[in-house]
């Protein structure tokens, strides 16, 4: 059969190519979340000037969100509603409250996506948010629950669930304006759990966007006292201390030499 001296090179040059793809794809995806973490670090200095952009640096050699091999299991839970997917990395924000988890595509699930995974302080209702969808150009008609107060919410959310009043008052307006500032979100709630989730490939800046969105929602309900998931910046706090130290200083400063002016035109009366 000669066509099979051509079906052969051809099918190891497409498995090639495909493979060569994949490796790409992984290196530009490994790339951003050492990028990500480096966001994430608490020493600001360092990320201004740039600090972790070589690319033969590894995920070890960040000093942020430390990377883990599993999450409680009420959050793993959590990843069935949020698409499944193998799960590609974890990274934990609080320990045993909130964590990263970078999922790819398998055989039920064919999107790459991000999502935080947090505990609640308590039971809330079962609810989703997700990005209202755009048909032929135009929002679709909501039909979801109603904020008649907030219609730009409406505009931009559709949000479902059994129970419309006990979702009304969970989506607070604070956790209304996390969503609303990044408006590629989707929440899930579920018991005392919630995933917020973006679909797509990594990029560092949109994954710092999405924590940040998932800290304010966190700040809101969630569970061991609603601790920061954002890495607090030490040295900037430190920064703070001094200028207040130095500002003090130079205060008394200054009070000491309006005391001597005082007394050098006390003196010239006399």
């Amino acid at each position: 059969m000669p066509w099979l001296w051509y079906v052969g090179p051809l099918a190891l040059l497409v498995v090639w190519y495909l493979t060569g793809l994949r490796g790409r794809h992984e290196a530009r995806r490994d790339g951003e979340l050492v990028r990500w973490r480096a966001l994430m670090t608490p020493n600001a200095a360092a990320r201004r000037r740039g600090a972790y952009r070589d690319a033969r640096k590894t995920v070890a050699d960040i000093d942020g969100p430390r990377p883990v091999r599993s999450s409680p299991s009420s959050l793993e839970r959590m990843l069935e509603e949020t698409g499944g997917g193998a799960v590609v990395a974890r990274y934990e924000l609080v320990p045993k409250l909130a964590y990263v988890v970078v999922a790819g595509p398998d055989a039920k699930n064919g999107s790459e996506y991000q999502v935080v995974l947090a505990k609640l302080d308590k039971a809330a209702p079962r609810l989703t948010v997700s990005p209202l969808p755009i048909i032929d150009g135009n929002r679709a008609p909501n039909t979801g629950v109603q904020f008649k107060k907030d219609p730009d919410f409406m505009e931009q959310f559709l949000v479902e669930g059994p129970e419309a009043k006990a979702i009304g008052r969970w989506l607070s307006a604070r956790v209304r304006d996390a969503l609303r500032d990044f408006p590629d979100a989707w929440l899930f709630v579920q018991d005392r759990a919630m995933a917020l989730a973006v679909y797509g490939p990594v990029d560092a800046e949109r994954l710092q966007e999405l924590v940040i969105a998932a800290d304010a929602i966190f700040a809101e309900h969630g569970a061991g006292g609603a601790p920061s998931l954002l890495f607090e910046d030490d040295s900037a706090a430190d920064d703070d201390e001094n200028d207040e130290d130095e500002d003090q200083d130079q205060d008394e400063e200054d009070s000491d030499d309006e005391d001597e002016e005082t007394t050098g035109a006390e003196r010239a009366v006399r």
